[in-house]
């Protein structure tokens, strides 16, 4: 195949994609993303992360300064430090959420456009970068755009992700299983609103940059990037992506611990 022509954008998803299994990005992928950037292509990082985590990957990978984080319920532009986007989930149905998981004893981080908080549940776990709070009236003045659900009971999660369901809220990371494990062997399970995907924080920023989605490029490896696939041009699935993924792509590059990201943009662009 011969140079892709006309990409002005590029969205790259962080876990396994552009980071490899150790959570590291590689030399050889970092200086393909500035030789991209310095071409005047926008590289954007679209996450599940909190914006912050993003922000921190995206000045590594020596990427462009906007990071599109929480599943696209958050855009932001670190060097102007301004949000250009956010999907507040409504007041009412965070208190719904609170008074459950108080009940069920189950942790819940809020992430927030200002930092990121814990219940009680998650003290001593998740302490580091956290602040704690105890009553649901200290979230009144905060704009949240994702929670995630935390605990060690997979039955506890599986009740909890019924009662999300039912506040017409929606799982950011989707699957069969629609849980996650972390490195502390916590599950979790992240929650944003209804219609807010990757591929709707794709359109917002599309629209404000007043760029077509004909002039756009993704990669990806898992079920949360599928909305991604189906707004841009172009879509490259990571070789460790799962198969559903590999269906939707146009593309399939190396995995993410064989450098695929900087392979195929050396390769095509």
């Amino acid at each position: 195949m011969t140079k892709l022509e006309n990409i002005k954008i590029i969205f790259i998803d962080i876990d396994g994609t552009l980071v490899n299994s150790r959570r590291r990005i590689t030399v050889k992928t970092r200086k393909s993303i500035k030789r991209i950037v310095d071409k005047g292509i926008i590289v954007v990082l679209c996450s599940g992360r909190n914006y912050l985590s993003c922000v921190n990957e995206s000045k590594n990978a020596l990427a462009s300064e906007i990071v599109i984080a929480s599943n696209g319920a958050q855009i932001y532009n670190y060097k102007r430090k301004e949000f250009l986007y956010i999907s507040e989930i409504p007041k009412n149905k965070l208190e719904l959420i609170w008074n459950y998981c108080d009940d069920k004893q189950i942790g819940i981080i809020f992430n927030s456009n200002q930092k990121r908080l814990i219940n009680k549940y998650l003290i001593g776990s998740f302490s580091e970068n956290y602040e704690f709070i105890t009553d649901f009236s200290e979230l009144q003045d905060i704009i949240i755009s994702q929670f995630i659900l935390v605990s060690k009971d997979y039955d506890k999660l599986s009740y909890a992700r019924d009662f999300i369901l039912s506040l017409d809220l929606a799982i950011g990371n989707f699957s069969s299983s629609f849980l996650k494990q972390d490195t502390k062997g916590f599950l979790t399970v992240d929650v944003i609103n209804k219609n807010i995907s990757k591929g709707s924080g794709v359109l917002k920023l599309l629209e404000i940059l007043e760029i077509s989605s004909n002039n756009s490029l993704c990669f990806g490896d898992f079920v949360n990037d599928l909305d991604m696939f189906r707004v841009c041009k172009f879509s490259v699935a990571m070789g460790n992506a799962c198969d559903e993924i590999k269906k939707n792509a146009n593309f399939i590059t190396y995995s993410n611990d064989n450098n695929g990201v900087a392979y195929f943009l050396d390769k095509y662009l």
